[in-house]
């Protein structure tokens, strides 16, 4: 976003505007899936229809509470085009980005075998993954002012790793504690996470919390890179009809002019 707007962006959390600062959850503030003092449950939405349409639902009702508590659009609007001066020294875009976590069925027709394919798999000792189910994240991101919007949906991820990741976590070895809350801890774990580290396998939630980080990354990485190149008026309008290209835009303060929708 830095492209367009030129400054800071700041992540305001829907219902909980006033104690964003105070969260200790954060993906880089360490191992977050460890905190066990608050119960996590990521609300997933079975569907991907419905899904998908909760996502866009949740960014146009913030959407339309916020600019109806400062003005409305066309009041935003108005703020968009003002010329900067000592009474407005700051031009703000206002984003409305909704993530939304769906439960879908897996697609048994995608990457099918031959007949002679599936008979061997069937009598085959080694097996796959026996779930049907996975997760995806149906992204949203609405700019009312100047009437843009992009989605997408994640890569899909098996159904167990956001289960372990919902799950109460436990120290991963008994000297972070005493022995006693260690036990009751460790006792808390998913089965499938216990027989792991059992075993003197690492705690999956280590690398799992990792991959789930990559496929919300690129995937609001994708749409927030379409929204800068329209706001920026990259490829639009047929090849070079009517644009400037990039490296001229910008040493021409292009930013200023793709945040007031002139581009």
């Amino acid at each position: 976003m830095s492209q367009v707007e030129g400054g800071d962006l700041m992540v305001i959390q829907r219902g909980q505007d006033s104690t964003a600062a105070q969260s200790s959850a954060g993906w880089r503030d360490g191992p977050w899936w460890r905190q066990s003092d608050t119960p996590r449950d990521l609300g997933l939405i079975t569907g991907l229809v419905e899904g998908t349409k909760l996502c866009r639902a949740s960014a146009e009702g913030y959407a339309n509470d916020y600019l109806s508590a400062h003005g409305g659009v066309e009041a935003a609007r108005q703020r968009a085009v003002e010329p900067l001066s000592e009474s407005n020294p700051v031009r703000s875009s206002d984003l409305f980005l909704s993530v939304q976590a769906i439960l879908i069925d897996s697609d048994k027709t995608l990457f099918a075998g031959t007949t002679a394919t599936e008979k061997e798999k069937t009598s085959s000792a080694v097996h796959e993954d026996a779930t049907d189910e996975q997760v995806c994240f149906a992204v949203f991101i609405l700019d009312p002012v100047h009437e843009i919007q992009y989605s997408t949906v994640s890569q899909a991820v098996p159904t167990k790793w956001i289960r372990w990741l919902d799950a109460m976590a436990a120290p991963l070895t008994p000297a972070s504690g005493t022995e006693d809350s260690y036990a009751a801890e460790f006792e808390r774990v998913p089965d499938e996470i216990r027989e792991i580290i059992e075993g003197g396998g690492v705690d999956p939630r280590e690398w799992v919390s990792e991959w789930v980080e990559e496929v919300l990354g690129l995937s609001i990485g994708v749409v927030a890179q379409r929204y800068v190149a329209r706001r920026m008026g990259v490829g639009e309008g047929g090849l070079g009809k009517g644009k400037q290209k990039v490296e001229s835009v910008l040493e021409d303060g292009g930013s200023e002019a793709a945040r007031a929708g002139l581009i």
